[in-house]
């Protein structure tokens, strides 16, 4: 229940916090089938928000298992189903750990479920794609090659997400989802394990990089700026007329105050970290209805009921307008 909820929440603050998000190839997504979505992971917990809110089916996403230390933010964890997932390589005692994560995104996929996994297995604000680990392809070689028949049509379905910027709102982003991977495009023999783990992420490598913005490591700021809004030609900014743009000026300043709240507590808490923009969306998603609810409440209850109204369908409108008809010097 609380995962629909946040969904909801989640489909109606993303047009407040990105300027405007292109979904490309929506239609490769299969809906009656296993699918281990296979997603590059530039922008932490905030690439799983943008998906998300994309998809019909509801999603499972793999996440790093330190996040579910704590039993209280473990419970909201698994409530918005995420799956901790843990690395063999830090302890003898996370490998039953592991065991037990594929094992529920299989009981997931069964169900002809969605789960998404990071393939890079590392999460950095960066234009580039990070040499795969083999956690997709093992775990793509148990689904097809296991005992269980249900698992032997899982689909991996390349996506790749590019963002404008990784600094809060105004942001184009680019959802593109790739041609699926199934078991007949692997020509290696299932005996040769290691040879076919090699070639699974050699043709996942490709079919991820077809779908997101690379630019070279060497690249100066103005080179990366240039091929970055090229890439964002199949995004274009929205472009409103007199009275949209008039009603943004409105939205960013009523709305600053409240934003710049928030975004200097996060940066506090987020320093040195990629988790500032999961941490942001995930609080004002929560706490900004709230917030201009008991706002309208208090006018409402010293005014008239009509300006509170117009107070609680005002702020989130202009602020609408704001993020979106704007010119590429306001903040």
């Amino acid at each position: 229940m609380f995962f629909y909820f946040s969904r909801f929440l989640v489909r109606l603050g993303l047009p407040l916090f990105l300027r405007k998000l292109c979904v490309i190839n929506l239609g490769a997504v299969p809906e009656r089938q296993p699918v281990l979505l296979a997603s590059n992971h530039s922008g932490s917990f905030f690439d799983a928000v943008v998906i998300g809110a994309v998809l019909s089916q509801p999603i499972y996403t793999l996440t790093r298992g330190d996040v579910f230390r704590k039993s209280q933010a473990a419970y909201w964890l698994r409530a918005i189903n995420l799956i901790p997932v843990f690395r063999g390589s830090e302890g003898r005692e996370n490998l039953r750990k592991i065991d037990a994560t594929v094992e529920e995104c299989f009981s997931v996929m069964k169900r002809n479920g969605t789960v998404i996994i990071f393939s890079e297995g590392i999460c950095v604000n960066e234009w580039n794609l990070r040499p795969l680990g083999k956690g997709t392809a093992r775990m793509a070689y148990q689904a097809w090659y296991g005992d269980d028949a249900a698992l032997h049509s899982m689909a991996v379905l390349p996506t790749g997400l590019t963002y404008e910027h990784f600094r809060g709102t105004n942001k184009r982003v680019v959802l593109h989802f790739g041609d699926k991977i199934e078991s007949r495009h692997i020509q290696t023999d299932p005996a040769e394990y290691e040879k076919w783990l090699r070639e699974f992420n050699a043709l996942l490598t490709k079919r991820m990089r077809q779908t997101i913005l690379e630019v070279p490591q060497k690249a100066t700021s103005d080179e990366s700026a240039r091929q970055l809004e090229k890439y964002l030609t199949v995004c274009p900014r929205p472009r409103g007329n007199a009275l949209l743009q008039g009603l943004g000026v409105v939205g960013r300043a009523i709305n600053r105050p409240i934003y710049r709240f928030y975004t200097k507590r996060v940066a506090q808490k987020t320093r040195g970290t990629v988790f500032y923009d999961s941490v942001l969306f995930g609080l004002l998603m929560y706490t900004y209805p709230i917030l201009i609810g008991l706002l309208a409440l208090i006018v409402g209850a010293f005014t008239s009921w009509m300006a509170g109204l117009a107070i609680f369908v005002g702020f989130p409108l202009t602020a609408l307008a704001g993020n979106r008809y704007r010119n590429d010097h306001s903040r």
